[in-house]
C-alpha cells in the first residue's frame, strides 16, 4: 500500500540514560539498523598525531571480555547480526553499526556494549593493527611522491584550517607511525564516555526497542570531552597550479582541471542555495562542455557543506589543447549566471529537483546514513516536508548571489595536472 504522508525523516529523540537516541519505525523493514556515533572524529585528532581516532576504531575490532578475538568476532556478526558489524571514522564522528533481525536486539546490544565500552587494547593487537592501517594508507596515498605533493595542495588551500591537517580521517603514514599505545588508551578513555556519543536505531522497532537501551548503556562513564581547534579558512596562497602527473606521482592521459572554492561553514538555507548553484553550473557546464563541443566525456560539479566549511568545484578531463577554452567556458559560465541569462534553466531545474526529491526510493541504510549526516552538521535531522520547502524557497536571486559572493578569482583555486610526459 502506497502511504502518500509517511516521512522517512520524521524521527522521534528521545534520552535514554542520558544518551540521545533518535529512532524511527519503518514499516517495510525486515531488520533493525542501529548505530552508536561518537562526536570525535579525526578533527579532533591531536597535532602530530592525525590518524588517532581511525587507529582507536580499528581497535575494537580485535577483543573485549566477551569476545577476545577478531575470530570470534567475525563469526559473532555472522551468527547475530547478518555479518554486518562495521565501523567508519570521518572527520567529526566515529560510527559503529550494523543490522539485525527483530529477535536477534537484544543479543547484538550486549555484544556492541562489550566490543566498544571493554576493548581490550592490547598492545600486539595495536602493533598488527598499525601495519594494517599503514597499508590501507599507502593503498590511498599510492606513493610518496603524490603524499608530498598532497600536503602542498592542502597547505596552500586550506591553510589556518583544520582540514591542511588531512587529507582522509586516516591521518598520514608518518602520523600513524607516532601514534603510541599509551595515545590510543587514553584517546578512548577520555572520548568513549556518556556525553559524546549518540543512538541511532531505525527499522522494524517498536517502543520496547528503544526502552531496552536502558538496561545496557545504563552504567557508561560520563566525562566532558575537548573541543576541537577549527581554524579559519582564507583564500589560497597560491590560486594556480599547474603539474605533470610524474611530478606528483601520478599516471594520466589526459589533462584533469579542477576549479575550486574553499569557504566558510554555510548556514542550512545557504547550503540549499549552493545545491542549486551546483545544479545549474553543472547543466550548463555539460551542455556546453560535453554536448555542444565534444570536450570531455563528462563534467563533474561536487559541492558539500560540513560543521567547519564548504566547498564547490568543477573537475573535467579532457585533451591537453583544449585547458584554455575549459576555464574560458568556467568563468564566463559564472558571468552568465550572475547577469541573469539562466533564469528560465533555473526554474526548470528546481521543478526538476523538486520532483526527484518527493520520488526518490530510499533504503533502510540511506535513511539513517542520511539521519547521522544531519545530526552531525545541524544537529537535527531535516525532515522530507522541511527538505522541500526549504528546496522551494531557492530563488534564481539566492544563485545570483551566491555566484557574485563565491567565484571572486582571487580566492578560487584551479589544479591543472597534465598528462605524463613519460
Amino acid at each position: 500500500m502506497h502511504k502518500t504522508d509517511f516521512d522517512p525523516y520524521d524521527f522521534s529523540k528521545k534520552e535514554i540514560s542520558g544518551i540521545p537516541v533518535y529512532y524511527k519505525n519503518l514499516p517495510w523493514a525486515p531488520c533493525i539498523h542501529i548505530h552508536i556515533v561518537f562526536n570525535t572524529g579525526a578533527f579532533n585528532d591531536p597535532a602530530g598525531k592525525e590518524g588517532l581516532s581511525h587507529f582507536l576504531e580499528h581497535m575494537i575490532f580485535d577483543g573485549s571480555p566477551l569476545l577476545k578475538s577478531k575470530k570470534e568476532i567475525k563469526e559473532w556478526s555472522k551468527s547475530n547480526a547478518l555479518n554486518t558489524w562495521n565501523a567508519g571514522t570521518g572527520f567529526y564522528d566515529t560510527s559503529y553499526y550494523l543490522k539485525c533481525l527483530p529477535e536477534k536486539y537484544n543479543t547484538v546490544l550486549i555484544g556492541m556494549k562489550d566490543m566498544i565500552f571493554n576493548s581490550y587494547l592490547r598492545e600486539e593487537d595495536i602493533e598488527n593493527e598499525r601495519k594494517v592501517i599503514l597499508q590501507e594508507a599507502w593503498g590511498r596515498f599510492q606513493n610518496q611522491k603524490f603524499l608530498d605533493y598532497l600536503k602542498v595542495v592542502f597547505d596552500n588551500l586550506y591553510y589556518g584550517h583544520n582540514k591542511a591537517r588531512f587529507n582522509s580521517p586516516l591521518g598520514w603514514p608518518e602520523t600513524i607511525e607516532k601514534i603510541s599505545s599509551e595515545d590510543i588508551r587514553s584517546w578512548y578513555k577520555d572520548n568513549y564516555v556518556k556525553g559524546n556519543f549518540y543512538i541511532v536505531v531505525v527499522g522494524a522497532i517498536d517502543q520496547n526497542h528503544i526502552e531496552d537501551l536502558s538496561k545496557y548503556f545504563n552504567d557508561i562513564p560520563t566525562s566532558l570531552t575537548q573541543k576541537r581547534n577549527v581554524g579559519l579558512v582564507n583564500k589560497p596562497k597560491q590560486n594556480r597550479f599547474v603539474k605533470t602527473a610524474d611530478e606528483i606521482g601520478e599516471v594520466k592521459e589526459q589533462v584533469e582541471i579542477t576549479i575550486s572554492r574553499f569557504m566558510d561553514s554555510l548556514s542550512l538555507e545557504n547550503s540549499y542555495i549552493m545545491s542549486g548553484t551546483r545544479r545549474l553550473l553543472q547543466d550548463i557546464l555539460h551542455e556546453k562542455m560535453r554536448i555542444e563541443n565534444s570536450l570531455c566525456y563528462g563534467v563533474n560539479v561536487r559541492s558539500g557543506s560540513s560543521q567547519d566549511y564548504s566547498e564547490i568545484l568543477m573537475n573535467v578531463k579532457t585533451d591537453e589543447i583544449n585547458i584554455e577554452i575549459v576555464e574560458k567556458m568556467f568563468w564566463e559560465t559564472i558571468e552568465e549566471v550572475i547577469s541573469g541569462k539562466h533564469m528560465d534553466r533555473f526554474d526548470k531545474l528546481k521543478i526538476l529537483s523538486l520532483e526527484q526529491i518527493e520520488s526518490q526510493e530510499r533504503m533502510s541504510g540511506d535513511i539513517i546514513r542520511t539521519a547521522i549526516y544531519e545530526i552531525n552538521i545541524h544537529k537535527k535531522i531535516e525532515t522530507l516536508e522541511e527538505s522541500l520547502s526549504m528546496a522551494k524557497k531557492v530563488s534564481y536571486e539566492d544563485v545570483v548571489r551566491f555566484a557574485s559572493e563565491t567565484f571572486i578569482p582571487s580566492h578560487v583555486f584551479t589544479e591543472i595536472i597534465l598528462p605524463s610526459k613519460k
